[in-house]
């Protein structure tokens, strides 16, 4: 099912990090460029290596994104998302192959917002490119953050 305008998608946008700061009507200018969809558990949103321009806002479920570290082992789960939270939002910073894959693990409900429409967005609004790249900056850094420490973690444990 693919839909726009519901009220669960206002309200997420509304509550995303990534949004945060925008004004009522900013908010709506994004909220014109997205789709809803429901997608089943243990479907995948997008693959490791796909090309993608799109970055995915989860309202409902839990998302797995995961890594494939050599060709003898199964991928790996490195984060998981719950409902809030942005995924595949790296997207709008390049647009290069996906760096992971991101898998449903429950029945999800994702707000998609193409890329190459949000960046048409900010060359109009120059405001919410700010505000939208500010909180990307943000997003990002924590998650390095996040990773640097897991990293000294496991150099720590060999």
């Amino acid at each position: 099912m693919d839909r726009k305008g519901s009220p669960t998608q206002r309200a997420a946008l509304k509550k995303a990090r990534l949004l945060k700061g925008l004004t009522s009507s900013e908010l709506e200018a994004v909220r014109g460029l997205a789709r809803t969809q429901e997608i089943a558990a243990g479907e995948t949103v997008f693959s490791e290596g796909s090309y993608g321009d799109d970055l995915h806002i989860l309202t409902r479920g839990m998302v797995r994104i995961e890594l494939t570290i050599d060709d003898e082992r199964e991928d790996t789960t490195i984060q998981r998302f719950t409902a809030g939270q942005v995924f595949g939002e790296i997207s709008l910073a390049d647009r290069r192959n996906r760096s992971a894959t991101a898998c449903c693990e429950t029945d999800c409900e994702i707000v998609t917002i193409p890329c190459a429409d949000l960046r048409g967005l900010f060359e109009n609004d120059y405001r919410v490119g700010y505000v939208v790249m500010k909180n990307l900056a943000a997003i990002l850094a924590t998650r390095l953050r996040k990773t640097n420490t897991q990293l000294i973690s496991t150099i720590l444990w060999e």
